[in-house]
């Protein structure tokens, strides 16, 4: 039997999926995007060799027991990372950037309009954060474009998680290992002055020892106090995480490793440093006027605690595994049963 084309089933498929997707794309340029609407709002990391975890405000994030959930109807851009990221546009005031917009990927992880993590936006619709953020099958909302986290705000918006990936191989119990998850929001932001994704390193891409970078969050200023209301900022220095080990090792005096390979620290000899409260929050460094996200806080000993570094998930490392979830989920867009059976017949060529 003949399909129009002359590709057989392949072609008949395609020939089928293209009409459907023509159709769609019609509706949804007579429907137009939706537009976000600026909504009320209402860890640095875990401790893993503390004997005694004192939680967050909302509680302590912790290791999830929801498996990678199922993808829902996603638009077909949503792998494609942000060709203008890492820059933000900012009013210099007294040779000051205005700090409303100087980090204008950083977006708070919500659980019933309460900061729960930190997270950072990298395309329209998708939010990078630590995978023991997630704590299970609850309501979350992403808040961005704010800096307070709890004030309402002309420039903030809220938007619903409709689904999350934990990375399949996460271990959170001894050696915390693979401390990365996806946000898929329910719908696409609108970028603006205060609303911009950052950019993300190549797979080869490593940062160097003693580069200076910086990391933001709500966290705690300090392990006995109340976390801030304000995006805090902390200029940190990077520490490879061979050597990072050593030094971890040689202060709690252990003889197995504490990280691996996938982990990246940094340190503040001025005891800043991330806290409770900024898990899941961004690394950024500075290359070339772009911004690129190279950590995500992860975990810590303490906070601040004089020769202690903090450890991060190092995102390039993760590159691949980023780039296949958001292609995997494409293949779950508008189009419906037909592009999920071409993705299953057609290899996708990332993988």
């Amino acid at each position: 039997m003949a399909y129009p084309g002359g590709g057989g089933f392949l072609g008949f498929l395609a020939w089928l999926l293209l009409l459907q997707l023509g159709i769609s794309d019609a509706r949804t340029r007579a429907a137009g995007p939706p537009t976000p609407s600026p909504l009320p709002s209402g860890g640095g990391g875990e401790d893993p060799l503390a004997s005694e975890w004192e939680p967050p405000l909302v509680g302590v994030p912790g290791p999830s027991a929801a498996p990678q959930s199922g993808w829902s109807a996603v638009t077909a851009d949503l792998y494609s990372f942000a060709s203008a990221c890492g820059h933000r546009t900012v009013r210099i005031v007294g040779g000051m950037p205005a700090p409303e917009r100087k980090w204008p990927w950083q977006v708070s992880l919500q659980i019933k309009d309460e900061h729960l993590c930190g997270g950072s936006l990298i395309a329209n619709r998708w939010v990078l954060t630590a995978a023991h953020c997630i704590i299970g099958h609850v309501e979350y909302t992403v808040k961005l474009g704010d800096t307070n986290v709890r004030h309402e705000s002309r420039t903030a918006v809220v938007v619903p998680v409709r689904d999350i990936v934990i990375h399949q191989y996460y271990n959170s119990i001894g050696l915390i290992e693979n401390d990365i998850a996806l946000a898929l929001l329910d719908f696409p932001v609108n970028y603006s002055s205060h609303i911009q994704p950052v950019c993300l390193p190549d797979k080869a891409f490593m940062v160097q020892a003693d580069t200076e970078c910086w990391v933001t969050g709500w966290g705690k200023l300090r392990e006995t106090e109340l976390a801030p209301t304000e995006l805090q900022e902390a200029e940190q220095s990077i520490i490879r995480y061979e050597k990072c080990n050593e030094i971890l090792k040689k202060k709690t005096s252990r003889k197995v490793d504490l990280i691996k390979k996938g982990t990246v620290c940094a340190y503040n000899d001025k005891g800043k440093d991330s806290c409770q409260g900024d898990s899941g929050g961004p690394l950024v460094c500075e290359f070339n006027d772009t911004w690129i996200q190279v950590g995500i806080v992860s975990w810590g000993i303490g906070c601040g605690k004089k020769g202690y570094p903090g450890v991060y998930t190092e995102v390039s490392f993760y590159k691949d595994w980023l780039t296949r979830q958001m292609n995997q989920a494409s293949c779950l867009d508008s189009a419906g049963f037909l592009i999920l059976l071409l993705c299953l017949v057609l290899p996708l060529t990332s993988w």
